[in-house]
């Protein structure tokens, strides 16, 4: 492998020698704005033909590669401006301004459709402007309806990817589950230009994970102005749940201020059923859970030009969260015969207190206008958590019940990361590079107490106690390079090498572990563009995944007499390998893609079928071949109806290193999605929407899984010239958001069937006021692939 990635970046930096003249430029309308997608065609001067052409990027900036041996002209036009020609007598042709064409505006303003998928080399620009898109009313909307883009139950999943990383103008957020959605419900859809999805991420991203990026693009303004936005949010799914936020944005000069607050409270009812068949007997448990989350979040960042060419920033953001848990569990035993032999009850509460802190100060030095810069930014981020919990348990036998357990459990968990990076990015006339470095520097501890109740007295008990300590050092580098090679193709290499060093440390067990390793992850994309805005794109990358700190603690937690857990100190990273392959049009993208994981790893339950206890721990023990093509269409030929459609059809197959599981096991698998939008009035100001989803029955990994989908219906509601939205959802309601899974241990089979509360009626208002031309300007955070592994 290594000698073909040699061989790649040899050819791929030949071809810069090669007699070729770069024009570029920046295409901006009377008002200083960008205009982005506008057509910029090169024509010979002799006979009038086209000798290359390309569209303006998000920014308006355009750069053209030709052989210039002859004379050449230059024309730029977009739908409503007056076409604008421009002799080529110089490479930079700095700011282009275009012209408002009045009477095109008046024939097509109602007709004109933008292209909706633009491919780039690494990424899927979905544009939503003039679409109905940006009337649907945040971003959470705005990525229901994203290609590759899944969101289930409020939870944003990428088609092939186990998670999303969510960036805002090309800036990291440092949030993660509800508190990322709360934030996403902040930005107006309105205020959003284009979404970019990034299936498989460049070298300038952590190797970390084999997730997915989205890159949210807002609109920009260069006004001063001001904005209150405050939401209010209520959600009936069992029970009551509600959300309240405010954000507030201002712009004076060359300083940006922006701040928000959320509150609330988030409760899920959970039931939870399972089945284990052994050969002399049947246990047959079942649960539930309540869930139940009182939080609040805060933010403030402050941006600051020092010059024109020189941007610095703070960001703070932090997290209280206040969690009970309450489980009970009822587990009957049965005979061969059917007959009840006994049962046994379980109580649980879990209480937990725990704060977040974010800190970002980066610096953003603009070395000319054509895109040459460099940022530094330097992360901070600090987990503190507290949870008690009381466990008790008893067993009843013909009709006579006694205690069988009951315990107390105190855990202390401080977790700490320090982080700095470094990006450079040089666009030359014949390369675009990009380079830089990262030290990414982590601390755990987590203590953990184990007291004994069964006679009514907390004692504390040593055996059952422990003390972990974690430290992980990542220390990375990359570089990349960006090149249009020939008229139609394009290409983009990257290469990233990380070093991690590892130490642990376990009281109880006196066990301590080191681990260090280096590996190199190299990116390859190229694009070919085709006719009619057509384009076939090729992707290649390779990733690791890290285990989470809390499987490495090698200590064993007595849940119960029948149940067990504990981590691995010796789990090593998995490694992912990707392939893309894609064909996009304006409003369609076809892709088939496989992925290789090696040494994956996972928790699993150890069965012991002679004493019937079961341990919960991890191992890398999967290695794992995944084929599929999706696609990806968007009808919008109705002015009242634009459908969004997703088909995936895929075929894995699992290997197992673990004997006592399943060896191998392989089938297909399916996913299909449709999500509607209706228009109900002229003025786009009533619209109703309807989707649904169903994912077929699949086996993955060890577990054989059966079919499940949800029906969603939503209406939303615009007045006060759009300030005020009031939006209507009822998701899952035909109760359908639920699937039985099947797994074997040592020849025991094991069936799941649990329901998350996902049938729900949910109440969303929104005001805006105040200078409403633009969304929220982000803040950035460098350390989140690190936030991800070590929240609890």
């Amino acid at each position: 492998m290594k000698n073909i990635i040699f061989s790649l970046i040899v050819l791929f930096s030949s071809s810069i020698v090669l007699s070729q003249t770069i024009y570029s430029g920046k295409v901006v309308d009377i008002k200083n704005e960008p205009i982005a997608f506008a057509n910029v065609v090169i024509y010979k001067a002799n006979d009038k033909s086209i000798e290359k052409g390309d569209i303006t990027d998000e920014d308006g900036n355009f750069k053209i590669e030709i052989n210039a041996k002859e004379s050449h002209y230059l024309e730029i036009s977009f739908l409503g401006f007056k076409t604008k020609r421009l002799d080529l007598t110089e490479n930079n042709l700095g700011k282009i301004t275009l012209e408002e064409d009045v009477n095109s505006l008046k024939e097509v303003v109602v007709k004109g459709k933008k292209q909706n998928l633009i491919r780039k080399n690494d990424r899927l620009i979905f544009n939503i402007e003039n679409t109905i898109v940006q009337e649907l009313g945040s971003a959470v909307d705005v990525l229901r309806v994203t290609p590759n883009i899944v969101m289930r139950d409020d939870k944003l999943t990428m088609l092939g990817k186990n998670f999303v990383r969510v960036m805002v103008n090309g800036k990291m957020m440092p949030f993660q589950g509800d508190d990322l959605r709360n934030y996403l419900a902040t930005i107006n859809s309105n205020d959003i230009k284009s979404i970019e999805v990034i299936t498989v991420p460049p070298s300038e991203f952590e190797a970390e994970g084999n997730g997915g990026v989205i890159n949210i693009i807002l609109k920009q303004q260069k006004n001063d102005f001001w904005s209150v936005n405050a939401g209010l949010s209520s959600i009936q799914r069992t029970e009551f749940s509600y959300d309240r936020n405010m954000s507030f944005n201002y712009k004076k000069k060359n300083t940006y201020l922006t701040a928000s607050v959320s509150n609330g409270k988030f409760i899920k009812n959970n039931v939870f059923k399972n089945n284990n068949f052994y050969e002399d007997e049947t246990w047959d448990g079942n649960g539930d859970s309540k869930y139940d989350n009182d939080y609040l979040n805060y933010r403030l960042s402050v941006t600051q030009n020092i010059t024109k060419n020189w941007e610095i920033g703070a960001s703070y953001s932090g997290s209280n969260s206040d969690t009970d848990n309450r489980t009970y569990n009822l587990d009957k035993i049965y005979d061969l015969s059917d007959n009840l032999k006994y049962k046994m009850d379980s109580d649980g509460l879990s209480v937990s207190d725990s704060k977040i802190h974010t800190l970002n100060f980066y610096n953003l030095i603009k070395l000319d206008s054509l895109g040459k810069n460099i940022s530094f930014d330097v992360d901070y981020y600090k987990v503190l958590s507290q949870k008690n919990g009381a466990n008790s348990g008893e067993k009843t036998e013909n009709n006579l019940t006694a205690p069988l357990f009951s315990n107390d459990t105190n855990i202390d968990y401080d977790f700490e990361n320090f982080s700095s990076k470094i990006d450079v990015s040089l666009p030359f006339e014949k390369i675009e590079l990009q380079f830089g470095g990262k030290a990414s520097l982590s601390n755990t501890n987590n203590n953990f107490k184990f007291y004994n109740t069964f006679s009514g007295t907390p004692v504390l008990d040593e055996n059952q106690s422990n003390v972990f300590d974690y430290k992980e050092n990542i220390f990375a580098a990359y570089v990349s390079g960006s090149k249009q090679i020939t008229e139609k193709l394009s290409a983009k290499v990257g290469l990233r090498t990380e070093t991690t060093m590892t130490e642990s440390y376990s009281k109880s067990n006196n066990q301590f572990n080191k681990n260090d390793y280096t590996k190199l992850f190299p990116t390859l994309y190229l694009t070919y563009n085709l006719k009619d805005n057509k384009s076939l794109s090729f992707n290649y990358s390779k990733r690791l995944n890290r285990p989470v700190f809390e499987s490495l603690d090698p200590f064993k937690i007595v849940l119960n007499p029948f149940k067990t857990a504990q981590g691995n100190p010796f789990l090593k990273p998995s490694y992912i390998t990707n392939f893309e392959l894609l064909f996009n049009t304006k409003k369609n993208e076809l892709k088939v893609y496989t992925q290789l994981l090696k040494d994956g790893y996972d928790q699993i339950s150890e069965i012991d079928p002679n004493t019937k206890i079961i341990n919960y721990t991890y191992y890398n023990y999967i290695d794992t071949y995944s084929y599929a093509i999706s696609d990806t269409y968007i009808f919008d030929k109705m002015d009242w109806l634009t459908s969004y459609n997703t088909a995936e059809v895929g075929y894995s197959k699992m290997t197992s290193s673990i004997p006592q599981t399943i060896s191998s096991q392989s089938g297909f698998n399916a996913f299909v999605q449709t999500q509607n939008y209706i228009t109900l009035d002229t003025k786009k100001n009533l619209s109703l929407g309807a989707n649904y989803y169903y994912v077929f029955p699949a086996k993955q990994n060890l577990y054989k899984m059966e079919g499940y989908g949800a029906l969603d219906l939503s209406l939303r509601l615009k007045l006060l010239e759009g300030n005020l939205n009031l939006s209507l959802f009822a998701n899952d309601i035909l109760k359908t958001s639920r699937t039985l899974v099947t797994n074997y241990y040592n020849n025991v089979r094991t069936t799941y069937k649990n329901y998350y509360d996902t049938r729900s009626v949910s109440f969303n208002i929104r005001y805006t006021f105040g200078n409403t031309k633009i969304g929220s300007k982000s803040n950035r955070s460098g350390n989140y692939d690190v936030q991800n592994r070590a929240t609890k």
